[in-house]
């Protein structure tokens, strides 16, 4: 990784770094992220799904209400995997630059499918893991406002609820530090998918608090578009005052869809680079992967 130095890196150096990777070239990582959003645009607008669909209706039967969500969770999924193919190939990209070699948006997704077995097995056996911690955390905090329910105290109720939001948000967090390294694991190190989270998970093993703090800001950062866009239509108005899904009209949709897909893909770039650069850091750290590298260049001499 010849761009990026070769010592440990504080909080600030791995974000400029991510920074410096994402400038480099803005262009290449642009085009692939936006090449892996667009089918989910499309898909969208063909499937007529909108935000009516996704807003609660006040007064319907919930198992009516989940039913009519249906297609929309369909689309969204089916967006977000293809969104997520152009995470990994923005990732090899990344990497080919990063050494110095020439990439392409082809060569790009080429290598993306190629290691998309890897990575989605590596994936889903963590999402499974983490999943199984999720809902025992969920199972506990039920049984802890069971009991609050039972004493009918709104400070209790208020209490649990409020416990059981921030334990997921951290079981969620933790999850996003154990799992950073699957996709550089699969991509510069050719690992398969138990190797890959293995090695994902023997790199934050001692600096979890670490990693997952860097990986909350990067998300935050990669988010913020999107909720930008999303705050500027008034979206998050729809699930406290449903009745504002008839003031937004089909063109009104159709805009914000078209924003989102443009502003997007912009911080996508910004996300990898921090997971590459992440990476890196914890390899010297944890392997003085930069005195190996170094031992190496002079021997090659």
């Amino acid at each position: 990784m010849s761009m990026i130095p070769m010592r440990p890196l504080g909080f600030g150096e791995i974000v400029d770094g991510a920074l410096q990777l994402y400038r480099r070239d803005f262009g290449l990582y642009y085009l692939i992220a936006l090449v892996a959003a667009f089918p989910g645009y499309v898909l969208m607008l063909v499937s007529g799904v909108d935000l009516a669909s996704i807003a609660p209706t006040p007064g319907a039967d919930p198992a009516e209400a989940f039913a009519a969500m249906g297609p929309a969770f369909a689309v969204t999924l089916a967006g977000a995997a293809m969104a997520w193919v152009g995470w990994i190939a923005v990732g090899v990209a990344m990497a080919e630059r990063i050494g110095e070699r020439p990439a392409s948006v082809g060569h790009s997704y080429r290598g993306a499918f190629r290691h998309l077995p890897s990575t989605a097995g590596a994936t889903v056996v963590a999402l499974l893991i983490f999943a199984v911690l999720f809902f025992g955390v969920i199972l506990a905090g039920g049984l802890f406002t069971a009991v609050f329910v039972q004493s009918a105290s709104p400070a209790g109720l208020i209490g649990s609820a409020v416990f059981m939001l921030v334990v997921a948000g951290i079981v969620v967090a933790l999850w996003m530090g154990a799992t950073f390294g699957i996709l550089p694991a699969v991509i510069i190190e050719r690992r398969g998918p138990m190797g890959a989270l293995g090695r994902s998970l023997s790199l934050c093993k001692r600096g979890l608090l670490r990693v997952t703090g860097i990986m909350v800001v990067a998300m935050i950062i990669n988010l913020a578009p999107s909720f930008g866009v999303s705050a500027l239509f008034g979206m998050g108005d729809l699930f406290t005052s449903p009745d504002a899904v008839g003031e937004i009209s089909a063109t009104q949709q159709w805009l914000m869809n078209t924003i989102d897909l443009v502003v997007g893909p912009l911080t996508t770039p910004f996300m990898v680079g921090s997971i590459m650069v992440l990476f890196h850091d914890r390899r010297v750290r944890s392997e003085a992967f930069d005195l190996e590298t170094l031992a190496g260049e002079m021997e090659g001499r």
